[in-house]
């Protein structure tokens, strides 16, 4: 039975724009092999299809939701030219693979992390990234065997002075040095509480 073969491979043509381009470029032959003779056909029927635009721009605009809503400072800090480059440069690296809003923020944040390590230098980006996504790891829903873990952020730089900046939409420059942690936790009425940290060993 090749009908899942067949969801999975339109499902694919929306939220993998290299495949699409594939298909488009060198036809059936890229198509899985389980595919049935019509059901390849309906298949670059749909390629062609206008239809598949208007549905890929409402995935990505979907998609792009769930990061602008749930890491504003990472937004702010980056800025829309350099923010839609890491989210295009992450769509094609990490297809979706959950409907959630929080998942999808996560998975972006633990993206630009490895960009960090290999390399990528944007003043303030590691902290920030860092914060929102203990941030969202806090908020994240968890079932009674989750253990709820402390979070401990490692700044650089004051984020008494940076944080405020960047939750005003305003771009840090010239934040005093300070080596610090932000410890958060989820205080009893289920809002994060954090405090600053001067202490190496906490």
């Amino acid at each position: 039975m090749t009908q899942s073969v067949f969801q999975s491979t339109v499902a694919r043509l929306v939220i993998d724009p290299d495949f699409r381009d594939r298909v488009c470029a060198h036809g059936i032959s890229v198509l899985d092999s389980n595919l049935s003779s019509l059901e390849q056909r309906r298949v670059m029927a749909i390629v062609s299809d206008k239809g598949l635009d208007a549905t890929r721009t409402l995935h990505k605009s979907f998609r792009l939701t769930k990061i602008y809503t749930l890491l504003p400072l990472t937004r702010a800090l980056l800025g829309p030219k350099r923010l839609a480059k890491e989210i295009s440069s992450f769509w094609k690296a990490e297809l979706p693979v959950s409907h959630y809003f929080m998942e999808e923020a996560i998975a972006f944040c633990e993206f630009l992390q490895k960009r960090i390590r290999s390399g990528l230098r944007i003043k303030y980006l590691g902290e920030i990234v860092a914060y929102e996504l203990a941030n969202l790891k806090l908020r994240r829903p968890r079932t009674n065997e989750d253990a709820l873990e402390t979070q401990f952020v490692k700044f650089d730089h004051d984020p008494v002075t940076l944080l405020p900046l960047l939750m005003n939409g305003k771009s840090p420059r010239a934040v005093p040095a300070l080596s610090c942690f932000l410890v958060g936790s989820l205080g009893q009425d289920g809002k994060v509480q954090w405090h600053i940290s001067t202490d190496d060993n906490c």
